[in-house]
């Protein structure tokens, strides 16, 4: 995950710096990358935080 968090970081710092220099087609080609790593990252908080907190009943059931 951390590899996509910095993809993530990498592209918005792209889309930052050269937001004028790009084209339409550049900005929303980055902008979907963007949502989809976003995305990802997202998803795989939520799973974390279900995993962490099954254990934690686990833990205090068990």
């Amino acid at each position: 995950m951390n590899i996509k968090a910095e993809q993530l970081a990498g592209l918005s710092q792209t889309l930052f710096e050269y937001h004028d220099k790009l084209d339409h087609f550049q900005l929303k080609a980055i902008c979907s990358l963007v949502y989809d790593l976003a995305g990802d990252i997202h998803n795989w908080t939520e799973k974390e935080e279900e995993i962490v907190m099954r254990l934690e009943d686990e833990q205090r059931n068990g």
